[in-house]
């Protein structure tokens, strides 16, 4: 839910030449320290600079991220095991560092936990690349409860992914074929499990498994770099398909193009976006029966005219939404935005201040995608961010130390928190926690939110040590809500990566969450006219990681490595009732070709 910057997020990534730890702040913060490389996804590509990172990211179209997001949290809780299960080998975060035409990697962890990672390019092609890539992680392991109970909580992440490019004269076409294929468990349950869970209706997806699949298509165009061009463009189009176990299916189609025109003085630009969704099986009612197909269809369009001097950069423009959704009608949205940035000589300080607005897409695949465990016929509605006024300065200590302040404030009209739903069948009118039932598969509410967020990074490189601080400290403000959800008071992330000898590499990392607020909702039937009691809030602890690694080439293409992860054997919550893992254990190794 509210997920990161939408303006900026810093993302560095400690990387130990096949270890990859990554860190959530602002993006170009990444300039702070030109030692400090940020990653993507690996796509191998040809030596050609111009041919490098030419795959279209049609997923910023106005599908865009809200102001704060459950995953700004130090573990992304996007799901609770996946947190601190895969963090040295996650899917999404790659850095490859070999010259050849690929690299297997694999191994096997505690609570059943096997790996597997495959990567094939052609990278001494002279006119474009192609490439394949596929991951797979899972766990049959079992877990005990907050509440005593032990169950089963596996899980399995399975990406497949064909991409490739080929450069024309001062264009660069590319194209990926992606699918991707997820699998848990509704196991979660706060106190000891009833005896007649499984044949309660309230509660009638525990135990239940969702699949979930994921597949797409995506084509674009780009000028290259080096086009002495006036006009500069990079457009695309892609087509997704995504279905669910429990009967939900959504179609998506998206086109979008970023342009720019050089008017000498000034720089015009152009971001045009369109989506149409299309969803089976799902309504915003919980206690109605899924809607037969809801539709969407979303038109962004982002003009502004940038001025840029050696050492300043101005940009004005503004955001008009055009959204139509069946059955609500057809809504405009207009939001201002600015940017000013001052730059001293050498990037050695950086200042920085704006103001932007979005109307944000919660379509039903990124929900699912962030919490598993949500009522799977459940449709969340659009955020509306008002107004997001951003400040910050950034900048180099020493050629080694680089740091980046900033400060945000964001106020958004409709957004979505996660609660649980429950029921008091005790008699008692003031009943305890463990007299209520609950119900696992999450719901939302709605209320307008205000945040402050205060963040802070600093970085350390050098030759053979790289140490990354990054925290956010958070005041929230709601209408109608007691507490905002699931949103932490702050959060704490450390890394290091310190190179022992040429053979051996060693890391750390540590990730902090404050407290989080969790909502208790009481089940209120749509048919019934009495009130319902009022909401119980409870507070969890705060989270706390440790990871240790390390790895040992034992030649230049064979490696062997090794992870404690959790080593506190924290078995916290980040959704309430699903518990995460405890301690565990991975060894594997990695052949280079």
């Amino acid at each position: 839910m509210i997920q990161r910057y939408f303006l900026k997020r810093f993302l560095l990534v400690a990387h130990l030449s096949g270890f990859v730890l990554a860190g959530n702040a602002q993006k170009d913060s990444a300039r702070l320290n030109q030692q400090v490389e940020v990653v993507k996804a690996y796509k191998p590509s040809v030596a050609n600079a111009q041919k490098m990172n030419l795959l279209p990211d049609i997923n910023d179209t106005t599908k865009f991220r809200p102001d704060l997001s459950y995953k700004t949290i130090g573990h992304p809780i996007t799901s609770g095991f996946r947190s601190t299960d895969v963090r040295a080998y996650d899917q999404y975060q790659r850095e490859i560092t070999f010259p050849g035409y690929g690299k297997i990697s694999g191994g096997i962890g505690s609570y059943q936990t096997p790996f597997l990672d495959f990567y094939l390019s052609n990278p001494n092609s002279l006119n474009g690349s192609l490439g394949a890539q596929f991951n797979h992680l899972s766990s049959n392991g079992s877990l005990q409860l907050k509440g005593g109970s032990r169950v089963d909580a596996p899980f399995s992440y399975n990406k497949a992914l064909l991409f490739g490019s080929y450069v024309l004269n001062g264009v660069t076409i590319s194209s990926e074929l992606s699918y991707q294929r997820d699998m848990n468990r509704f196991y979660g349950y706060p106190e000891a499990i009833p005896a007649n869970i499984l044949t309660d209706d309230f509660t009638k997806y525990f135990g239940q498994y969702q699949l979930n699949q994921h597949g797409y298509f995506s084509l674009a165009v780009k000028s290259n770099a080096a086009s002495k061009a006036l006009l500069k463009f990079n457009s695309g189009v892609k087509l997704g398909y995504f279905s669910t176990s429990s009967g939900q299916i959504e179609k998506e189609i998206s086109v979008r193009g970023n342009f720019d025109y050089n008017f000498g003085t000034f720089t015009g630009k152009l971001k045009a976006a369109f989506e149409h969704f299309n969803t089976d099986k799902v309504t915003t009612i919980p206690d109605l029966e899924p809607t037969f197909s809801r539709t969407s269809s979303w038109l962004q369009l982002a003009p502004s005219i940038n001025y840029q001097t050696e050492y300043l950069t101005l940009e004005g423009g503004l955001n008009l939404y055009a959204v139509t959704e069946d059955p609500n009608g057809t809504r405009l949205k207009l939001y201002p935005k600015a940017q000013f940035s001052y730059h001293s000589s050498g990037n050695k300080l950086i200042f920085h201040v704006g103001i932007d607005g979005y109307l944000q897409n919660n379509n039903y695949s990124k929900i699912a995608e962030e919490n598993r465990w949500i009522n799977p016929t459940l449709e969340v509605g659009p955020s509306n961010h008002m107004n997001v006024l951003s400040a910050g300065i950034k900048g180099k200590i020493t050629t080694q130390l680089a740091y980046d302040l900033g400060l945000k404030y964001s106020k958004t009209v409709d957004q979505y928190f996660y609660a649980t739903m429950v029921e008091n069948r005790s008699g008692n009118a003031s009943p305890a926690l463990k007299d209520l039932t609950y119900n696992n598969a999450f719901e939302v509410v709605y209320d307008n939110l205000s945040t402050v967020d205060f963040s802070g990074n600093l970085a350390y490189t050098s030759s053979n040590l790289f140490m990354m601080l990054s925290g956010h400290f958070y005041n929230y403000q709601t209408n109608n809500l007691e507490k905002a959800p699931y949103l932490p008071d702050f959060t704490l992330d450390a890394t290091a990566n310190y190179k022992v000898t040429d053979k051996i590499l060693a890391t750390t990392d540590f990730f902090l969450t404050g407290p989080r607020n969790i909502m208790l909702k009481f089940h209120h039937p749509i048919w019934s006219s009495a009130m319902p009691p009022p909401p119980i809030y409870l507070q969890t602890d705060a989270m706390a990681e440790i990871n240790i690694g390390a790895k040992y080439l034992f030649t230049k293409k064979l490696e062997f490595f090794g992870k404690i992860e959790n080593l506190l054997n924290r078995k916290g919550e980040p959704w309430y009732g699903y518990t995460i893992q405890g301690m565990r254990f991975k060894v594997g190794a990695g052949f280079s070709f």
